[in-house]
């Protein structure tokens, strides 16, 4: 039986990935949950405890699972600058025992993996009716690790593997999507992150001629599309919008985009999410506005991560102002960003329901 959705919660990290939590438990904590494999007098002794108690493992499901070396040392591979993932020696051994134990493992299919320098990612689906699920689950991934260690010492390299790991429940075919494309992006936001000069690092305060005096803004991404001479397009639609009145809108504002005004929004209604994706599609630069204090290393959503890489995406955040509200703070941004775009010589769209 599916977990009800009060018992849901969505993870930051990774978005579209959800975990099981106990209604008190607020954000999720598992310490008593897990699958433990030891060694004890050269005999492997397992405790198995049902890792989401809220989730009926004999149904089958899909699983995105993690685990990283300690310390966290790059034995692995390094990361291009364009985001591709060279594997080292190590790295190689891995890859050849990770495909090995697939074929052992014939009622757990991987159905994506990526190692990185010091850690690895895979989802895997298990069949309806397996005996003991978590088990052969925690088998398999620790055949990965007490392989990996031993073939490696054997050339010389020393590594040791995280105790236990992460995981994490995907509930339908969209979750799915989102944790393969986690998986298959990570390189490049890692790339993002650690990359040379620092692509994600945040700019304040930011200076255009779109700003006002006394105004502090601070921004991550292509900043060049703020200093550029492009007019600017406000844009704001209405939560209450229908499906019906988005398929005429949308294409005219993407239209519009295309004759050469640069969008700019919050992106907050489901008719502006659905606009994100358009332009996204359309490989058009936007600029996107967001009232939270941006942290000093911004950390890219995976829908954003190819958006930063190709240089089509500044994010925008008014810092050292408070808000009494979450409608104020985006209401106050909207007006913001219409100034803006008078400023530069564009115009403003706000459609209401």
């Amino acid at each position: 039986m599916c977990a009800p959705r009060r018992y849901l919660h969505k993870t930051a990290s990774c978005p579209g990935v959800f975990t099981l939590r106990h209604p008190e438990w607020a954000p999720p904590r598992r310490p008593h949950y897990h699958t433990h494999i030891t060694t004890m007098h050269s005999v492997n002794k397992i405790t198995h405890f049902r890792r989401y108690p809220d989730y009926d493992y004999s149904r089958g499901g899909s699983m995105f699972i993690s685990f990283h070396l300690e310390p966290r040392i790059g034995v692995f591979g390094q990361i291009t600058p364009d985001g591709q993932m060279l594997l080292s020696q190590a790295g190689l051994v891995l890859d050849e025992i990770i495909n090995t134990e697939r074929q052992k493992h014939p009622e757990i299919a991987i159905r994506s993996y990526r190692i990185m320098p010091e850690h690895l990612h895979f989802r895997l689906t298990f069949a309806a009716g397996l005996d003991k699920p978590l088990y052969r689950i925690g088998r398999f991934v620790h055949d990965i690790k007490r392989l990996s260690k031993a073939k490696l010492a054997h050339i010389g390299i020393s590594i040791s593997w995280q105790e236990n790991y992460h995981d994490f429940i995907c509930l339908n075919k969209e979750i799915n999507e989102k944790v393969d494309e986690y998986i298959q992006l990570n390189p490049m936001k890692w790339a993002l992150m650690h990359g040379a000069g620092h692509p994600m690092k945040v700019t304040e305060p930011l200076y255009s001629r779109l700003i006002s005096p006394g105004e502090w803004w601070a921004g991550v991404g292509n900043e060049a599309l703020l200093q550029s001479n492009y007019p600017l397009l406000s844009i704001r639609l209405s939560r209450n919008l229908d499906i019906n009145a988005a398929s005429n809108v949308i294409p005219n504002i993407v239209g519009e985009c295309k004759k050469g005004l640069l969008p700019i929004s919050t992106f907050i209604s489901p008719m502006e999410k659905a606009l994100f994706y358009r332009l996204q599609q359309e490989n058009l630069p936007f600029i996107c506005a967001v009232p939270d204090e941006l942290k000093t290393i911004y950390r890219p959503r995976t829908e954003q991560t190819m958006l930063f890489a190709q240089n089509r995406l500044l994010l925008l955040s008014h810092h050292q102002r408070t808000y009494t509200s979450r409608y104020e703070a985006w209401h106050s941004i909207n007006d913001d960003i219409a100034k803006m775009a008078i400023a530069s010589g564009g115009r403003q769209i706000y459609i209401r329901a």
